[in-house]
């Protein structure tokens, strides 16, 4: 394959988002043909490029969903009044722009030291919209005891 040819197919594989194994496909022929050295070292060239675009323009597609979904939420937010409309809008914005299962706003309440479930997005158990949280006490009892963000990739159990 010439470096025209390559070019070209990376760019096709790129404006139809192909997998990244695809982009492994043409060095392997070109191998299986008995291609030179030189030749498959400027095709992997051309693939760690490619790749690199690729990164590129899926970082550019995140941010652009980001800022979309923080424009939605500023239009939804200066539009509600009910406390409790504002609320759910927060947590269903946040889980939509961390891309989580499930999202929700605890509230520290100090006279009684624990935090409890103010508002939940995603979640389908009663208990866990009830939750009370005592400082320390799990994930959210963490959460609210070092007032940090916690991003869980999984949970145990």
């Amino acid at each position: 394959m010439t470096s025209e040819e390559s070019d070209r197919t990376f760019l096709e594989f790129l404006a139809r988002d192909a997998p990244s194994a695809e982009f492994e496909e043409p060095i392997i022929a070109d191998r299986a043909l008995g291609a030179s050295a030189e030749t498959v070292a400027a095709l992997e060239r051309s693939i760690l490029l490619a790749l690199r675009v690729r990164a590129a323009l899926d970082r550019s597609r995140r941010r652009e969903a980001e800022l979309s979904a923080l424009y939605e939420t500023v239009g939804d937010l200066v539009a509600l009044r009910d406390v409790d409309a504002v609320l759910e809008a927060i947590v269903r914005r946040a889980r939509k722009l961390l891309d989580t299962d499930t999202a929700y706003l605890a509230l520290y309440d100090p006279e009684r030291g624990h935090a409890y479930v103010r508002e939940t997005n995603g979640s389908v158990s009663a208990e866990f919209q009830h939750l009370l949280m005592p400082l320390g006490a799990g994930l959210g009892g963490l959460v609210v005891q070092t007032a940090s963000p916690l991003l869980q990739q999984w949970l145990p159990g």
